[in-house]
């Protein structure tokens, strides 16, 4: 099992915490594929946090989290515009990263991943 410090990958770490935020992600943003960005989203509580590819035009890798910063669940290459994406077990925190972050950086289930709050 392995520790990553997002702050040390990536230099900008862009959280998503209100209702808004949470519901937008990264519709209608520009590609961040080869760049330094990542997305965290930020739940009040551990639950189901599947995520929608509306109006994302560019792959991206996903990781889910649990309240012990844990990874429970990765997809790698996500499809722009797919309706819903599932994840195994409860989520506290989802990263969304430019694609082929998860392969680069041999994340895996059980990895914590670590980032300010």
């Amino acid at each position: 099992m392995h520790s990553y410090d997002l702050s040390k990958i990536f230099s900008k770490l862009r959280y998503q915490r209100n209702i808004f935020e949470l519901s937008k992600g990264l519709m209608f943003k520009k590609n961040i594929s080869g760049s330094q960005e990542v997305y965290i989203f930020c739940l009040k509580k551990e639950r189901n946090a599947a995520i929608t590819m509306l109006f994302v035009f560019f792959p991206i890798d996903v990781l889910w989290l649990n309240s012990k910063f844990e990874i429970i669940d990765m997809k790698e290459n996500v499809n722009p515009f797919s309706l819903y994406v599932r994840h195994k077990g409860k989520a506290k925190y989802f990263i969304e990263m430019p694609s082929e972050s998860i392969k680069k950086y041999g994340m895996k289930v059980g990895d914590r991943i670590l980032f300010p709050i």
